[in-house]
């Protein structure tokens, strides 16, 4: 699970990285992230009803996206608000592919820290 200093879970928040925000899309996964001043970065994962109907399917798809996001964490640059969004047309519904694609992702909006990125090659 997410811890609460990692979570994004204001409005104004979300907004500030909506209107000012960087983005960056991949594989049916797309990231908006906008550079802060807080000591840890902090996610948001807002999934709505154009994903889908169901309430059970959209929190399944948003716990997945908290885990995997959860697993890039310690590679993470700090100080960075992140909205994961989802395309409900084309994107990955199991865990190893969203991982991959937030890796994608991360790596492509050089959110990761300069060992993590030298590991990885």
């Amino acid at each position: 699970m997410l811890s609460i200093q990692h979570r994004l879970t204001k409005r104004e928040d979300f907004n500030l990285v909506y209107k000012q925000g960087h983005y960056v899309a991949c594989d049916g996964i797309a990231l908006k992230f906008l550079k802060t001043n807080h000591a840890v970065s902090r996610l948001g994962f807002p999934v709505g009803k154009n994903y889908s109907k169901k309430a059970t399917a959209r929190n399944r798809i948003r716990r997945l996206l908290r885990e995997g996001a959860r697993k890039h964490l310690p590679s993470l640059n700090p100080s960075y608000d992140l909205v994961i969004l989802l395309n409900p047309k084309n994107s990955p519904t199991t865990f190893a592919e969203i991982a991959s694609v937030l890796e994608k992702l991360f790596s492509k909006a050089n959110l990761l820290t300069k060992s993590a990125s030298q590991t990885k090659k």
